[in-house]
C-alpha cells in the first residue's frame, strides 16, 4: 500500500522538527499527532524536564531549549518540568557511578536562576512550568508500588550504563532504578505528546512511552538531540567536568572560552548552538574546508555571535574589543583589577594568589606555573619560588602585571 501523502502544513512542520535532531521515534505517530493538531487547532504538548542540580545552564542545555522554541514558533505548547523530586535522585544516564544525593535545600535554591536563563531562549508567555514535586510528594507508598509494577528489572538492565555497571560488579542503588520511572510518570501527569532529550536520555524517553500506555495515556513521540562536546573537544559539556560555557557568565569569559575551543568544533558549534542560518553555516563549513578562511577568524565570529545571543550586541562588541586588546594587539584590558600590596619581596606563587584572591589554592596555583600559564610583567615564570619585588626602590618592578591564562591583574605598591 502506498504511503499516505502528507498535507503541506504537516510537511512544513516536519522539516523544522527534523532539523538538528538525532532520532525521531516513531515518525508515523508524529505525523498523526500533527494532522490531528492542525485539524482541531489544538497545540501538541512538548515536554522537556530539567533537574536543578546547579544554578546555571550552559550551551549544551541550549540545544534542547532552541528546539523547544522552534515548537513554540510552530504553534505548540511547551511544558517545562522542573525536577524538584527527580533531582533528589539524580539522573544515572551516562554515569559510571552513583550521583551524590542533593538535599531539598540545594534543589530549591537553583530553579529560579535556571528559569531566568531558560527564558533567554524559550518564550515565557508560551511555556507551562510544572514542578514534579507537586505530584510525587502526594504519592502514597501504594502509588509507588503500582508505578514500579509496570516495569521489569530485566528491562531496566537493558540500559547500557546499568548493564555495564552490573557486569563490572559496580554498585547500582535502588533509587537510581526509580529515576526512569519518575521521568516517565512526569509524562503521564502532563499528558505529553512529545518529549525531547539528549541521546543518552533515549532509554528514559522510551520508558515514558511504556508508562503512559500503562496508565491509558497516548504514548509520546520522542526526539533525541546531539550532545555538545565541551572545551576539551572530547567529553560532553558539563559543569562537573569544568569544560562548560555558561550563558550567564561575563561576556569576556564567554568570548574567551569560545576562542579556546579546538578548531575542529567551530562548524559544529555554529550548527548546534547559534542562530546562524543554514546558508551561513554552510558558508562557514565551506570556508574552513577550503582553507579560504583562517579558523581564528571564524572562531571570532562564533564567539561574538554567542555573546550577542545571550548578552546583547554591546556586550559582544566589548568582549571582542577586549580580546583584541589583550591577545591580538597585546594591550591590557580596560577593566583589569588592581591590587595594592605593601612594598617588598613576594614569592611568585604567593603573588599570584594575592592578585587573584579566593581563586586558587596553593596546589592549583603551582600547577599553573608547571603548565607555563603564568606571566609576570611579560615574562613567563615557571618557578613558584621566584622572588618578585614590588615597590619603588631600585630592583623592584613597581607596577606588576600578572597574566594567568585569560585573566589579568595589576599589582601596585601601597601608598603610590
Amino acid at each position: 500500500m502506498a504511503a499516505q501523502s502528507k498535507s503541506p502544513e504537516v510537511e512544513r512542520q516536519l522539516e523544522v522538527i527534523r532539523s538538528g535532531i538525532e532520532e525521531l521515534i516513531p515518525e508515523e505517530e508524529l505525523v498523526r499527532k500533527l494532522e490531528r493538531s492542525i485539524a482541531s487547532k489544538e497545540p501538541l504538548r512538548v515536554k522537556q524536564g530539567f533537574d536543578p542540580t546547579a544554578p546555571d545552564i550552559h550551551l549544551g542545555h541550549t540545544i534542547g531549549l532552541r528546539k523547544l522554541r522552534q515548537f513554540q514558533e510552530l504553534g505548540h505548547q511547551v511544558v517545562l518540568i522542573v525536577g524538584s523530586y527527580t533531582a533528589l535522585v539524580g539522573d544515572p544516564s551516562g554515569r559510571s557511578q552513583t550521583r551524590p544525593t542533593l538535599t531539598e535545600a540545594e534543589v530549591h535554591a537553583n530553579p529560579q536562576t535556571y528559569l531566568d536563563q531558560f527564558f533567554k531562549v524559550v518564550d515565557k508567555s508560551k511555556t507551562e512550568v510544572r514542578w514534579n514535586g507537586d505530584w510525587f510528594k502526594t504519592m502514597s507508598f501504594m502509588d509507588v508500588l503500582r508505578l514500579t509494577s509496570r516495569f521489569t528489572v530485566a528491562r531496566m538492565l537493558e540500559r547500557d550504563d546499568f548493564d555495564i555497571r552490573f557486569t563490572k560488579g559496580e554498585p547500582i542503588s535502588v533509587h537510581e532504578l526509580l529515576y526512569p520511572l519518575m521521568q516517565a510518570y512526569d509524562s503521564v501527569m502532563v499528558r505529553a505528546d512529545i518529549e525531547i532529550g539528549a541521546t543518552e536520555q533515549k532509554f528514559n524517553l522510551l520508558t515514558g512511552r511504556d508508562i503512559q500506555a500503562a496508565y491509558d495515556v497516548e504514548p509520546q513521540v520522542i526526539l533525541t538531540l546531539p550532545v555538545l562536546e565541551g572545551l576539551d573537544g572530547v567529553r560532553r559539556m558539563s559543569k562537573s567536568l569544568g569544560n562548560y560555557i555558561g550563558i550567564a557568565e561575563p561576556p569576556k569569559e564567554i568570548y574567551g572560552k569560545v576562542m579556546s575551543l579546538p578548531d575542529s568544533l567551530i562548524e559544529r558549534y555554529f550548527r548546534l548552538v547559534t542562530d546562524a542560518s543554514p546558508s551561513e553555516i554552510e558558508e562557514v563549513a565551506r570556508s574552513l574546508r577550503g582553507g579560504k578562511t583562517n579558523p581564528m577568524t571564524s572562531k571570532k565570529e562564533l564567539a561574538h555571535r554567542i555573546v550577542r545571543m545571550y548578552q546583547g550586541q554591546k556586550s559582544a562588541d566589548f568582549a571582542q574589543e577586549e580580546f583584541e586588546k589583550q591577545f591580538s594587539r597585546r594591550e591590557l584590558p580596560s577593566d583589569m583589577p588592581t591590587i595594592a600590596l605593601p612594598p617588598g619581596a613576594f614569592r611568585a606563587r604567593d603573588l599570584v594568589m594575592r592578585a587573584f584572591p579566593n581563586q586558587y589554592t596553593g596546589s592549583s596555583a603551582g600547577n599553573l606555573f608547571k603548565q607555563g600559564a603564568v606571566y609576570i610583567s611579560g615574562e613567563r615564570v615557571t618557578d613558584v619560588s621566584k622572588e618578585i619585588r614590588v615597590g619603588r626602590d631600585p630592583g623592584s618592578l613597581g607596577e606588576v602585571i600578572i597574566k594567568v591564562g585569560r585573566k589579568v591583574a595589576r599589582v601596585v605598591p601601597e601608598g603610590g
